[in-house]
């Protein structure tokens, strides 16, 4: 057995207070982190109220950028309208250089916007595009940029209601010394046209040159087979006829409802349509006939065929209407069964759909 003496004395070597899992007082740790070092860094400045020259960078300088592009903006704008003077446009569209074309394609938004109407009535712009007109006749230069400034001078000169205009546009539709004028008088043609609409038949139809001119044009016949492009020239004739009516113009319209060449006939049957006349009726069912092969006679491919169709039934369908509205009613009831065959057949739904409209308009 042991003794109490026989037990080891106690370790007199100081003791680690960390190996014993000893947590200092926290006294101490408060201590401790008020003796810590501060953050680097500054303070942050003070809150200060805006000052005046700061406000002034802050919204002035911009609004003097804005106020300067405005500005800008609006001097190119004036410098544009300076630019855009229908008289200045004529007078300088007969150097032919660089601007013309733009200048010319100007002149005629400036007379196609309704916004500028009393464009239609002006004498002097009327007079200065009949001076460059008469010159460049005169001039007679078969240069294709000549050729082009004639087609749209005569163009333009269809845009008014000035009678005096007529017969500068006349002397362009008839005169013909080079092939190259054929298309200056297919322009003259369809401006005068449009002309005696704006002005109204019934004022044009005493201007006797006119007549006798348009009735001279209409006989053109063309049998060589390299110009038969030349027999427009009769086609259109018959259109302007239709427009300008009256006893003679119908009778010779009656005429041209035999026509060989297609396009004269259909336009001889829609002038006469126009005012009611029932010698249009036999051509009108013939535009109207999906079968008829004579009506894309001379046409070169499918495609074409397929448009010259299309286009000669609508131009049929807006005739009927207007036949029905001006005719005494003869022939009218097979005009509509015409209309009716239409929606039966393999057209393009929006022909169907213009044949159903206007019959619903008529009964």
């Amino acid at each position: 057995m042991s003794n109490d003496n026989d037990q080891p004395a106690p370790d007199s070597s100081p003791v680690d207070p960390d190996s014993l899992g000893f947590v200092e007082p926290q006294e101490d740790l408060d201590a401790k982190a008020t003796e810590a070092p501060e953050p680097e860094g500054q303070d942050l400045p003070p809150v200060e109220a805006p000052s005046a020259a700061f406000l002034l960078q802050l919204f002035m300088i911009p609004m003097i950028i804005v106020a300067i592009v405005v500005t800008v903006w609006l001097m190119f704008s004036w410098l544009a309208h300076l630019g855009s003077d229908p008289r200045d446009l004529v007078r300088d569209l007969g150097s032919l250089n660089k601007s013309s074309w733009q200048k010319a394609w100007t002149l005629s938004n400036l007379l196609r916007d309704p916004e500028n109407d009393e464009l239609k009535d002006d004498q002097e712009l009327a007079g200065e595009l009949i001076r460059v007109l008469e010159k460049e006749l005169e001039n007679g230069s078969f240069d294709p940029a000549r050729i082009r400034l004639r087609i749209f001078l005569s163009h333009c000169l269809g845009e008014f209601r000035l009678q005096s205009n007529i017969p500068t546009l006349v002397k362009a539709a008839t005169l013909e010394r080079d092939l190259a004028e054929v298309d200056v008088r297919l322009a003259a043609l369809e401006s005068l046209a449009k002309l005696t609409q704006n002005v109204g038949p019934e004022k044009v139809r005493g201007e006797t040159d006119l007549l006798d001119s348009l009735l001279s044009i209409s006989q053109i016949r063309e049998d060589n087979p390299t110009l038969q492009h030349r027999n427009e020239i009769r086609s259109v004739a018959a259109y302007t006829l239709g427009v300008l009516g009256g006893p003679q113009a119908l009778d010779r319209l009656a005429q041209m409802t035999l026509d060989s060449y297609t396009n004269s006939r259909f336009n001889a049957a829609t002038g006469l349509a126009r005012h009611g006349d029932p010698r249009a009726v036999n051509v009108l069912l013939q535009m109207l006939n999906p079968d008829d092969p004579t009506v894309v006679a001379g046409e070169k491919t499918a495609e074409s065929e397929i448009n010259k169709r299309s286009l000669v039934i609508r131009n049929g369908i807006r005739a009927v209407e207007i036949f029905s509205q001006k005719g005494t009613g003869k022939g009218l009831e097979e005009l509509l069964l015409a209309l009716e065959h239409i929606e039966s057949t393999e057209l393009p739904v929006t022909i169907k759909l213009q044949a159903k409209e206007t019959l619903l308009k008529i009964r």
